[in-house]
């Protein structure tokens, strides 16, 4: 099974397990005992294979993860590891407050997981990046070229830009692409395309990196249209390194 199948399969119970969990807490805090015992004798088989697959599956995907494992990944591991048994354990012995307490951390890990971030803050990298940009930078200079880079070689894209500009836009690559791609573009983490291999053209970068595609979410709407193009052009440096 690749690792996109994996991926999906991990979504897929998390959500199922979820449900499942929160619709025997809503029924532990309202006191509705006869109906949770009656779905707790029938979902005792799902509890233990929704958690076994969480478990398999979340393992497999930190097993593909390379490079450096992120702090926000490590809480939310340790987290989940916590927060399961805490759940089964509060619905079998009806205890509201443990149950509770589990659900609150399953919110907490999904909040996480959704932005990277441990207070759940998702980062905008164009807000705290240089506002200079290679299309301000063409007007001061007067290379019309940059106004329209699908008219220019990706290459002379790059090289066009100032040493500022090209710092600013490999901290973008770094922030919202390397964890997937990985530093050097060959990483796939999760299905993502190896940009080592990638023949997609500078425009149909620029598609991608704006609208997304698969389970790569668009930044269309964190990214100023010159700093998508100079990603794009950058992104074709990662096949020509070695």
């Amino acid at each position: 099974m690749p690792p996109i199948a994996f991926l999906h399969t991990h979504v897929l119970v998390v959500v199922l397990f979820l449900l499942l969990f929160t619709v025997k807490a809503v029924l532990l805090f309202l006191n509705k005992r006869e109906a949770l015992n009656s779905v707790r004798s029938k979902t005792k088989v799902l509890d233990m294979v929704f958690g076994t697959l969480i478990l398999l599956t979340g393992g497999y995907l930190l097993f593909l993860y390379n490079g450096g494992t992120p702090t926000w990944l490590i809480v939310k591991i340790v987290l989940v590891l916590a927060a399961i048994p805490l759940g089964i354990v509060g619905i079998k012995r009806e205890n509201k407050a443990l149950t509770g307490l589990s659900l609150f951390i399953f919110l907490y890990v999904y909040g996480v997981a959704e932005t990277k971030s441990l207070a759940m803050h998702k980062d905008k990298p164009a807000d705290h990046l240089s506002t200079v940009t290679p299309a301000a930078d063409a007007v001061e200079t007067g290379d019309a070229s940059l106004n329209n880079p699908t008219d220019s070689a990706p290459e002379e894209i790059v090289a066009a830009l100032s040493e500022t500009q090209l710092a600013n836009t490999k901290a973008i690559y770094t922030q919202v692409c390397a964890n997937c791609h990985g530093s050097d573009g060959a990483k796939g983490m999760g299905g993502a395309t190896n940009l080592k291999e990638s023949n997609l053209s500078l425009n149909d970068r620029m598609i991608v990196i704006e609208k997304g595609r698969g389970l790569m979410p668009g930044f269309g709407d964190k990214l100023t249209r010159q700093e998508t193009e100079a990603l794009a052009a950058y992104t074709t440096t990662l096949k020509q390194s070695n």
